[in-house]
């Protein structure tokens, strides 16, 4: 469901996550027409929006001490409020699209996001009222550019896990290669597998160069050269592929997207061509008749 694309466009966006499609065997009644109407209206999607990140502010403010009882407790009345909007908003979808609603993910991503929020969270489950922050992903699921980002995350994950993959062969043969090599210099670095992973862990991520290969290159001087190998194969080539995969898949779904409106403006082309035909034959039939 967007709020302003069309449908057909919307169900190329999210391809991993199908839009209900109703019946054709099976008319619907007139109440569920309304309903879906009703879910699927533009100002009713903005509302949930709207109050999707007034909820996300609200959460955060009661993070600060003192706040969650602001006012007898006004915070608390206005997140149980809009759970009980959401819950609605719920209830009419499954109104509106029946068992189809359970058909598609985004729909079961609400319905669980919604459901977690009834967990109780007082005592020993106390924990557990950290799950109401996951009501901010409903974003997700409403925001028709996030969901697109997400299908392409989805259908990334084969070349992500692929150069997944890579990258932890190439930290495995430097893990073992430095506890080899400055096991015996740096111990508390690369003193075995664990040390030597965390150390390199570090690296890849940018942090403790300072820490890690100066007291290195005091007794070997060769060692920064080692170190800047590392660095050049794990974040600037391995790390860059990440980023190169996840963009191709989302150049793909906005190839497939402009190929689908393509397909939609011949359809209409023909169609429009087909009453043109039609009314030639109309009229040629009236000057015959008369």
């Amino acid at each position: 469901m967007t709020t302003d694309a069309p449908a057909t466009a919307d169900s190329a966006t999210d391809a991993a996550f199908p839009a209900p499609e109703p019946d054709p065997d099976r008319p619907e009644p007139e109440w569920r027409a309304r309903l879906v109407a009703l879910v699927e209206h533009r100002w009713f999607q903005r509302a949930i929006i709207t109050l999707i990140v007034l909820n996300a502010i609200l959460i955060g403010v009661e993070t600060y001490p003192g706040m969650h009882d602001l006012g007898g407790g006004i915070l608390h009345a206005v997140d149980a409020a809009i759970l009980v909007v959401f819950t609605i908003e719920v209830v009419l979808r499954i109104g509106a699209y029946g068992w189809r609603f359970f058909t598609n993910g985004w729909n079961l991503f609400d319905l669980f996001v919604v459901a977690v929020s009834y967990v109780p969270s007082g005592g020993a489950l106390q924990v557990l009222r950290v799950l109401r922050v996951l009501r901010v992903l409903r974003l997700l699921s409403q925001v028709p550019s996030l969901r697109r980002v997400v299908g392409a995350l989805g259908s990334a994950v084969p070349g992500i896990s692929a150069i997944g993959g890579l990258l932890v062969i190439i930290m495995y043969v430097y893990v073992v290669a430095c506890t080899m090599l400055f096991g015996e210099i740096a111990p508390a670095l690369f003193g075995d597998l664990g040390a030597s992973t965390v150390s390199l862990f570090r690296l890849l991520n940018g942090d403790g160069w300072g820490e890690i290969v100066p007291p290195l290159q005091e007794e070997l001087p060769w060692a920064w050269a080692f170190m800047m190998g590392y660095g050049l194969i794990s974040t600037f080539v391995i790390l860059n592929l990440f980023i190169a995969v996840t963009c191709e898949a989302l150049e793909s779904q906005k190839e497939e997207e402009t190929e689908l409106t393509t397909k939609e403006q011949r359809l209409m082309d023909e169609v429009q061509e087909l009453k043109s035909m039609v009314r030639a034959l109309a009229d040629d039939r009236r000057g015959a008749t008369g």
